[in-house]
C-alpha cells in the first residue's frame, strides 16, 4: 500500500483515522479502550505473558501501545545469578499497536530485568524498528505469532509489512518524536513517541 501525504500528515499530527468504530469517531480514548479489549483477548493465551504499556513509557505521548510478549515457561529467557542479584534476559516479541489508525507491527525484542534480594533494581529494553521482524526466532514463536495475527485480523487491525515501513518519505512533514530524524520512514509516522 502507498501512503499519501494527507494520510501521513494526519498521523504526524496525532489524528485518529479510520472508517469503522472507534476510529471513525476520532477519539483516541475510545481507540485505547478498543486496544485494551484486544490485549485482554491476547492474555487469554495462558502460555504467554502479555505486558502492555498504556503510559507511553511513563511520559509524553506515543502514537502506539507497546506490548511485550514472553513465554510463561521461560523458554525465551536466560537467568544469571551473581551474589544477591538475579538478571533475566528475555528474547521475546514486541508489538506496536497504533492508537491512531487500525495498523500494527511486531518484531523480536530483548529486555532485561534485574533484582537484588527480590527487589527490582534495573532493566533495559529495545525499541522496535522495521528490521526487528528479521530477528524473530520463528521456531520458538511460530504458533503464538499465528494466533496473534488471527486475533488482530478479527479486530480489523492491518499488519504492516517491513517493506512498507522502511520506505523513506519524500514529503516535507514533521513529526514530534525523539525516536527518529529526517528523512523519515513510513514507520516513523505510524510509530512515534515524544517524551
Amino acid at each position: 500500500m502507498i501512503y499519501n501525504e494527507e494520510f501521513l500528515g494526519l498521523l504526524a499530527k496525532d489524528r485518529v483515522i479510520g472508517d469503522f468504530p472507534p476510529f471513525n469517531n476520532g477519539n483516541i480514548n475510545e481507540v485505547e479502550i478498543y486496544i485494551k479489549t484486544i490485549i485482554g483477548r491476547l492474555k487469554d493465551n495462558y502460555q504467554i505473558i502479555v505486558e502492555p504499556d498504556y503510559t507511553y513509557y511513563g511520559s509524553g505521548f506515543a502514537s502506539y501501545i507497546s506490548v511485550k510478549i514472553s513465554k510463561k515457561d521461560k523458554s525465551d529467557t536466560r537467568t544469571t545469578h551473581e551474589k544477591n542479584r538475579v538478571t533475566e534476559w528475555t528474547q521475546g516479541l514486541l508489538l506496536y499497536v497504533s492508537n491512531l489508525a487500525p495498523y500494527w507491527y511486531y518484531g523480536a525484542s530483548d529486555w532485561t530485568v534485574s533484582t537484588e534480594n527480590g527487589k527490582y533494581v534495573g532493566g533495559s529494553a529495545e525499541f522496535l524498528g522495521p528490521d526487528s521482524i528479521n530477528d524473530i526466532d520463528y521456531e520458538l514463536w511460530k504458533t503464538e505469532i499465528e494466533k496473534i495475527k488471527i486475533l488482530f485480523h478479527q479486530f480489523r487491525y492491518n499488519l504492516l509489512t517491513k517493506e512498507e515501513l522502511e520506505k523513506q518519505v519524500g514529503f516535507d512533514l514533521s513529526i514530534r518524536t525523539v525516536l527518529a530524524d529526517k528523512p523519515y520512514k513510513v514507520f516513523d509516522f505510524f510509530f512515534h513517541w515524544e517524551d
